[in-house]
């Protein structure tokens, strides 16, 4: 009994010595840490302020304390990079960010290395990149992970002979932006079988390319027919390929052809294969041939297109070849091409609009040409456009010269200005049109061509659609053919559709 009281009043005595140790502490509720627990949280905070934003400047001597042997991050807690003074050509290629870091560039210059942005988010911002064909990667700078921004970039590249070069690469990524970059790209080679665009894109979406200034010098080369998409032409400006949602905008593109190799060779200024939903508005464009002499042939396409549903050009100014130099324009022997916008379908809900097109050739040529040979329909619109058109035409169908020749299921041609110029001298029924349809596709083709104003210089007549499988009408143009002296109703070759009401 003793032993058992003596335990309850030691358990009571415990109960005490809590309630007044809480009572003692406890001020409102609020419990109030002694000293040496402030300093111990203090420090704690310290530590994670530190461990959450590590910020390390690097220079060409010591980026190795940030990156390993084969250019990867090996620092994890790096938060903030900064870039400084001139880095020189690696072996491992580029410095591959594969962390959601932040990238301070502008105060830096890469001579034969730059970046393969791997993780989403990173912003590349205001550096000066410079490669002379050191660079043992195909692309000098690659983008493959979501939300990218690569902006304000000032890039000179030299592409190697007989390798793949790319001064852009997206691929597999959304919501890139590729913005206000000053560009130079030069290759001096032929190299027949690589691949030499300044910007190449493949299976994005939602892409923007916007206000950059990009100067390409490229050889002319023969398309492979071999193979799919952009794959098949190995040279181009820019080459887009199964990126839906593409938005290119205010763009400079200049494109000079500097060398010829193969049978037939081509170039293009930019090309866009499989996007759809895309819009290409407000750039200017001037693709030249600046290698090819007279009597020889040449195929540049300013604006390329193949397989885009959905897809609006609009407001943009594309010259070809536009210098009054006739010297270096391929001449007239029935083949060669000049065109500023080439579509090529199956395609529904094209929209070429309100844009500037100038083309000049020796040869046949033309301001905008869609065609549906493939299989599947093509539906265009084509409105408010200024078409100036140069080249010569000749008797055979394939000797066409014109401002549009559509080759569509259903094309609605409304509001365009279209001038060609015939440099071949008038002969009988020459294949020189300002709004055409005058080689066979198959299926049946509508037309509405309404309010338009064409002239023909040295033409027969000035809107020819062929007679079988169409319909449609040709109303309240402005037609004249100077060639055949020719106006109205009596400038437009049309049997199938009802012409009326042109002046």
């Amino acid at each position: 009994m003793k032993k058992f009281s003596i335990s309850l009043l030691l358990i009571f005595v415990m109960i005490i010595c809590c309630v007044s140790a809480v009572s003692a502490t406890d001020i409102d509720d609020n419990i109030v840490p002694d000293d040496a627990d402030i300093i111990a949280l203090d420090e704690a905070a310290d530590s994670l302020d530190v461990e959450q934003e590590k910020t390390i400047t690097i220079t060409d001597e010591d980026y190795y304390k940030c990156f390993d042997e084969n250019g990867y991050l090996n620092d994890t807690q790096v938060t903030d990079l900064t870039f400084s003074g001139n880095f020189n050509a690696k072996s491992f290629g580029n410095f591959k960010i594969d962390k959601t870091i932040t990238l301070n560039v502008n105060e830096a210059t890469f001579n034969g290395v730059s970046f393969d942005l791997m993780s989403p988010g990173l912003v590349l911002d205001g550096a000066t990149f410079i490669n002379d064909a050191r660079s043992p990667s195909d692309a000098y700078l690659y983008v493959t992970a979501d939300n990218t921004v690569v902006q304000n970039l000032n890039v000179v590249l030299t592409a190697g002979s007989n390798v793949d070069y790319y001064g852009i690469s997206v691929v597999n990524a959304a919501n890139v932006q590729i913005l206000n970059n000053v560009i130079s790209y030069t290759c001096s080679h032929s190299n027949s079988a690589n691949y030499n665009y300044v910007i190449r894109a493949m299976n994005c979406t939602d892409l923007k390319i916007a206000e950059n200034n990009l100067t390409a010098y490229l050889p002319l080369k023969t398309v492979s027919w071999s193979l799919q998409g952009i794959l098949a032409d190995y040279v181009a400006g820019v080459a887009v390929e199964k990126c839906n949602n593409l938005n290119f905008t205010k763009n400079n593109l200049t494109v000079l052809g500097n060398a010829r190799v193969g049978d037939y060779p081509t170039l293009d200024a930019l090309m866009i294969v499989n996007s759809n939903n895309s819009y290409v508005g407000d750039n200017k464009i001037d693709e030249k041939d600046t290698i090819s002499n007279t009597n020889e042939y040449s195929y540049i396409y300013g604006i390329d297109v193949y397989q885009c549903n959905n897809i609006t050009i609009n407001n943009n100014t594309v010259n070809m070849n536009g210098n009054d130099s006739a010297t270096i324009l391929p001449s007239g022997n029935a083949t060669g091409a000049a065109y500023c916008v080439q579509l090529t379908g199956p395609h529904d809900g094209v929209v070429i609009s309100n844009n500037t097109l100038t083309t000049k050739n020796g040869g046949p040529n033309l301001g905008i040409y869609s065609q549906n040979y493939n299989e599947g329909s093509t539906n265009i619109t084509v409105t408010g456009n200024v078409i100036d058109v140069t080249g010569k035409a000749g008797r055979e169908p394939w000797y066409v010269l014109s401002g549009m020749e559509l080759q569509d299921d259903y094309a609605y041609v409304r509001g365009n200005i279209v001038t060609v110029h015939n440099e071949g001298g008038f002969i009988k029924n020459c294949q020189a049109w300002g709004i055409s349809y005058c080689q066979y596709t198959a299926g049946n083709h509508y037309y509405e061509i309404e309010n338009n104003t064409v002239t023909v210089n040295v033409g027969t007549w000035a809107v020819y659609i062929m007679a079988g499988n169409t319909d449609g009408f040709v109303s309240n143009n402005t037609l004249v053919a100077t060639g055949s002296g020719l106006t109205g109703n009596n400038a437009a070759r049309a049997p199938d559709l009802t012409v009326s009401n042109n002046n």
